[in-house]
């Protein structure tokens, strides 16, 4: 192998290496009924604004009056901060209604749509989803 077929070589599998990150982030429909909308109404206990996915945890009472720890994953920083989030814009406490896609495992987690704040207002992701 001569050293020009040798360079061509090395630069494709170079290429192939650097390219199979993006090929690891998988649709939010592979885990999620992207078709379905739930709505529930709980307690916040934690807001991440952090990559790569923000997340908010709240607490919802069951039928039963069990409480159930649900999370739901939202967007980017960088979508959520051009939407006007911001790290504080929802805080422990808060009541809350999230509007989300449920998990198709069946656990207590989904994609966020909506958010009604205690105050009336009302944060929807804006990373060019259709809802």
């Amino acid at each position: 192998m001569n050293r020009k077929t040798r360079l061509v070589v090395l630069s494709l599998i170079s290429l192939l290496l650097i390219s199979i990150p993006l090929f690891a982030h998988h649709g939010t429909g592979a885990s999620y009924f992207m078709d379905r909308k739930l709505t529930l109404k709980g307690t916040a206990t934690e807001f991440r604004l952090a990559n790569p996915h923000c997340q908010l945890y709240f607490d919802v009472k069951d039928e039963n009056g069990n409480v159930v720890h649900w999370s739901a994953e939202i967007s980017s920083v960088f979508h959520l901060a051009k939407a006007g989030w911001k790290r504080d814009s929802i805080k422990p406490g808060d009541e809350v209604t999230v509007i989300l896609s449920p998990s198709k495992v069946g656990n207590p987690a989904g994609v966020m749509w909506t958010i009604v704040l205690p105050d009336g207002r009302k944060m929807e992701r804006d990373d060019g989803r259709e809802q």
